[in-house]
């Protein structure tokens, strides 16, 4: 408690007198402050949107917002799964620092999130989260949101049937994830309660995760099989990834079709958000902000799923950056970037100082080279996902442009050289004459920390709404 009171003190001290400044530099708490839009799309990769090279149609949306605006060719999540990635997204720390690493372990209460720095700054906060287990009250992600809402739907019926809200009248039922079109008439119930001020939205879209499920309209000219209507439940991609099933190469196919297919659902629920926040709010300049959580294995090395692996297919996600103000872009970016730097960014473009200990960098300073800074990812110990779906051999990744090492729990780490092979085929010996001694001791020096620094956040009890959320998403049984 001493410690959450600390962050207290010096953060909203500080965030009351910027917002005090600012208010008398420009002539009003709103002058100069763009509304803020930060998009969450739960296991997208990269390399299946047309802006980042995919020759199929799958993110028409998103790819005009990138060529109006800055692409990071080369963004990486800081985990391979949810609860990480997001808690890292929202407070510009490591998972090993948050806490959030488990089913049963949440956000360190003491640590300040980026809505709870824009709230006490004058922006008005509004969440809505179609990830209703991990993006949630019960993980944290919550604090500083003065309207959220992680909403579920009925399981077996249509995904955009009568939901069920976090915190208001919940019942043990069986709960999917809500589509995009779904997640948008919440949003829109959000914000009509909001004030006026400057806005800060955050909404976290559920396609493509596993299961696929596309409409038939996304369906046709996707999915060799249109007409056939089927889709893939959590349940057999889960059954792949746990090695109690396979696939042969026609199931292979009509996987990444039908993944494809669930990418171009949620691009289109994307483009009807940015369609109705400028008709609502016309005279505001706006700053979007589309983003991953994690990646998703497509039979790629043989795996399927998330939260297994550190290679590039869940690691590699898209990081879009957007100004109607016309401030960047358009402009393509190559320098190696992550999760941390987009809480950083956004309050560098509110006017907000970052919290002590963050460790993000601004993307969009004008003037100066971005510093460099080693990428980490991490894979914790969840017993509950490891007996269902399959042990966290890969623990640790870190990257320093050019070379990335993944580590093991045990063993010898496993090095590749990106730039020369970005699909991180071939795996170096630490040995090797070109490996430098230098990022081989570095590895060595974050690999004793990270297996010696367990996160302090306490095991919680999963209550029975989670376990059937977890259950519907696949990571349980």
């Amino acid at each position: 408690m001493r410690r959450a009171a600390s962050w207290r003190t010096r953060g909203l001290a500080a965030a009351g007198a910027l917002a005090t400044a600012l208010a008398a530099a420009c002539g009003g708490e709103e002058a100069g402050r763009p509304d803020l839009v930060l998009v969450t799309i739960d296991s997208l990769r990269a390399d299946r949107l047309g802006a980042y090279g995919y020759a199929r149609p799958t993110s028409p949306r998103i790819d005009a917002l990138a060529a109006e605006g800055v692409v990071f060719s080369q963004a990486w999540a800081t985990s391979s799964w949810t609860k990480p990635s997001v808690t890292s997204l929202f407070t510009s720390r490591l998972p090993s620092e948050h806490g959030a690493v488990a089913f049963d372990r949440h956000l360190d209460a003491a640590l300040p999130t980026l809505a709870e720095l824009l709230r006490d700054a004058g922006y008005r906060t509004a969440g809505v989260s179609g990830n209703f287990v991990h993006v949630s009250k019960r993980s944290g992600l919550a604090r500083g949101f003065e309207h959220w809402r992680a909403v579920s739907v009925p399981a077996g019926r249509a995904r955009g049937d009568a939901i069920f809200v976090e915190g208001e009248g919940e019942r043990t039922i069986r709960a999917a994830a809500p589509d995009g079109a779904r997640l948008n008439r919440e949003v829109r119930e959000r914000l009509s309660q909001l004030g006026e001020g400057p806005l800060f939205l955050y909404v976290h879209y559920m396609e493509p995760h596993p299961g696929f499920r596309p409409p038939a309209r996304h369906r046709r000219g996707l999915v060799s099989d249109a007409a056939d209507g089927a889709g893939v439940s959590s349940e057999r991609i889960v059954d792949l990834a746990a090695g109690r099933a396979s696939a042969d190469a026609e199931e292979r196919r009509r996987l990444g079709e039908l993944y494809d297919a669930e990418i171009a659902t949620v691009d289109e629920a994307l483009g009807e958000l940015l369609d109705w926040l400028a008709e609502v709010r016309p005279d505001r300049e706006r700053v979007v902000v589309v983003v991953a959580d994690h990646g998703e294995e497509l039979g790629d090395r043989g795996g399927w799923f998330h939260g297994l692996t550190l290679h590039r297919e869940v690691l590699g996600i898209p990081l879009v950056i957007w100004d109607s103000r016309g401030r960047s872009g358009p402009e393509r970016r190559q320098e190696p970037v992550d999760l941390l730097d987009v809480t950083t960014t956004l309050l560098a473009l509110a006017g907000v100082p970052p919290a002590p200990g963050m460790r993000g960098r601004d993307l969009l300073a004008s003037g100066v080279p971005l510093p460099e800074r080693p990428l980490v990812a991490e894979l914790h110990p969840d017993p509950p996902f490891e007996s269902h779906v399959g042990t966290r051999e890969q623990r640790l990744a870190y990257q320093a442009w050019p070379w990335k090492a993944i580590v093991a729990a045990e063993g010898d780490p496993w090095v590749f050289r990106v730039d020369r092979d970005p699909e991180e085929r071939a795996r170096l010996a630490t040995d090797a004459s070109d490996v430098p001694p230098a990022f081989l001791a570095s590895l060595e020096r974050l690999r004793g920390h990270f297996l010696v620094g367990a996160p302090e956040t306490p095991a919680e009890a999963l209550d029975p709404q989670t376990l059937e959320g977890l259950r519907e998403l696949g990571y349980v049984r």
